[in-house]
């Protein structure tokens, strides 16, 4: 999404940016954005917190952004019930560091940050379906073979993921579909297929859509709920956005800090996990400095 594009895009009647979203633009249940898509603009690159720094709030208001903190792996810690996952959460510790000091041994405070790397591309890579071969690409100076020990130690370590990895496989082999964690289905064709490369997309698929769907059953619960208490108290505030596990709202500056316990309330109580839901809340005149 180029700033040329975007600057094309706002509305001379308002002086704003008006997307489309779509409930059925992502397989996984995820909203889509589109004409123009404002859930892809980065914030790592130096260009993309130039961009965000253009969306700013009106006089006398303050944008607010709050995000899930490691929504996904919370899911995955509710729905594989693995017992060093719920604890580490429950605990609030870092949780790459948690998984990098049982992979590799020791505390999670002597940790190295390349094994904290590993670890964290590791839990992302196993929403992902991740295989010895992308994990080795993933990770510098890490080869095949000791991509394959890591995993494997991953999952000797954290049981019950596996277990649960293996029951989405099962599901989608035995119906043709998974379910997120509301019921949601998503068809996974791919899995009976003969072709061993297209069979083992359905199988990442598979892991992919329960847990990444489940976290969009999530933020689209919270954004209902949150929607109807600011209906119910007429409250000052305005929800502008989603991005995947972010919210973006407009509220008047005096009113900031009330609102912004209003939406960390829905937010975190929006599913009752087996894990603490935490929602990242913060504000400021411009998208870049709210985030």
């Amino acid at each position: 999404c180029s700033s040329d594009l975007l600057r094309d895009a706002i509305d001379p009647a308002d002086g704003r940016i008006h997307t489309t979203y779509r409930q059925s633009g992502a397989a996984t249940g995820r909203l889509a954005s589109d004409s123009p898509n404002l859930q892809n603009i980065p914030v790592r690159s130096e260009e993309g917190r130039q961009v965000r720094k253009a969306f700013h709030a009106p006089p006398g208001h303050v944008l607010l952004c709050a995000d899930y903190s490691q929504i996904e792996l919370r899911v995955l810690a509710h729905l594989s019930e693995d017992a060093g996952l719920l604890d580490a959460f429950h605990r609030g510790l870092d949780i790459h560091a948690a998984v990098a000091a049982q992979v590799f041994g020791g505390r999670a405070e002597d940790v190295s940050r390349d094994q904290r790397n590993q670890a964290k591309t590791i839990n992302f890579g196993i929403i992902y379906g991740i295989s010895a071969w992308g994990l080795a690409r993933r990770v510098g100076d890490l080869n095949y073979d000791g991509a394959l020990a890591l995993i494997s130690d991953y999952k000797r370590r954290f049981p019950g993921i596996d277990r649960f990895l293996q029951a989405c496989i099962r599901q989608a082999t035995d119906h043709g579909y998974v379910t997120t964690i509301l019921g949601r289905r998503r068809n996974i064709p791919e899995i009976h297929s003969t072709n061993g490369n297209t069979r083992g997309l359905g199988e990442r698929l598979a892991i992919n859509s329960v847990i990444q769907g489940s976290a969009a059953d999530l933020i689209k619960l919270a954004m209902v709920n949150l929607h109807r208490r600011i209906v119910a108290g007429n409250l000052p505030m305005r929800l502008l956005l989603q991005i995947h596990d972010e919210l973006v709202l407009e509220v008047p500056d005096g009113d900031a800090p009330a609102m912004a316990e209003v939406v960390r309330e829905e937010m975190e109580r929006a599913m009752a996990l087996r894990v603490p839901l935490v929602a990242d809340v913060g504000t400021g005149r411009d998208w870049m400095t709210a985030k």
